[in-house]
């Protein structure tokens, strides 16, 4: 008997182990703005990309490393955030502070 429950816990403990986390979804985001624009950024963890969509535009992005929250660039634009907070640098425009709805 304790050899079948030695067997069965580490045949448990082998199935545990050997399960494949799920890649996060995409995901879509609106964004108001403190200028009153709002924009939408459609997020994708499993490419690392992000595209920024904003009066009609679509900009793509690459995900750029961050010490916390996440940043998102391709050059002259960038995104980042941290929770519900998102800066949006368009070349040399003032950067636009949004927030998530």
């Amino acid at each position: 008997m304790k050899t079948l429950c030695l067997a069965l816990l580490a045949s448990s403990l082998l199935c545990a182990c050997s399960t494949v986390p799920e890649a996060p979804a995409d995901r879509d985001v609106t964004f108001a703005c403190a200028n009153g624009e709002t924009l939408s950024v459609h997020f994708s963890p499993t490419d690392k990309t992000a595209v920024l969509m904003r009066n009609g535009d679509s900009i793509p992005l690459v995900q750029q490393p961050s010490g916390s929250g996440f940043m998102y660039g391709n050059g002259p634009n960038t995104i980042r955030g941290k929770g519900d907070d998102l800066t949006v640098e368009i070349g040399r425009m003032a950067p636009i502070q949004c927030r998530r709805k």
